[in-house]
C-alpha cells in the first residue's frame, strides 16, 4: 500500500473523497491537512475531526493549516478563490 497524506478542504466532496481514499486496498491514509475552502480553516478542520469519527475506526492525525489556509493565499490562480457557502452552509458540510 501506498502511504498518503492528504491535503483537505472537508465539505461534502471531499468527505466522499476521504472515503473512497480509506475505502481504497492501494492507500494508506498517514494524516490529514485542513485548508479553507468549502469552509473556513476553524470549521474545515472540525469536519475532517467529525468525518473521521463517524468512518475511521484508527486514529489519523489531522493538522490545520498554516499562514495563508485561513484565506488560500498563495493559490497560483489568477482570479480568487470563490468559497461555496451560497451552494452550501457555511460550515462545509450539511451537519
Amino acid at each position: 500500500m501506498t502511504p498518503a497524506v492528504i491535503d483537505t478542504d472537508p465539505g461534502i466532496d471531499d468527505a466522499l473523497a476521504l472515503l473512497f481514499a480509506w475505502g481504497s486496498p492501494e492507500l494508506t491514509v498517514e494524516a490529514l491537512t485542513t485548508v479553507a475552502g468549502n469552509a473556513p480553516l476553524a470549521e474545515a478542520t472540525l469536519n475532517a475531526w467529525r468525518v473521521l469519527d463517524l468512518c475511521r475506526p484508527t486514529p489519523t492525525p489531522v493538522i490545520a493549516g498554516g499562514a495563508g489556509a485561513e484565506t488560500n493565499a498563495g493559490w497560483p490562480r489568477a482570479i480568487p478563490p470563490v468559497g461555496a457557502s451560497a451552494a452550501r452552509s457555511n460550515r462545509g458540510l450539511h451537519t
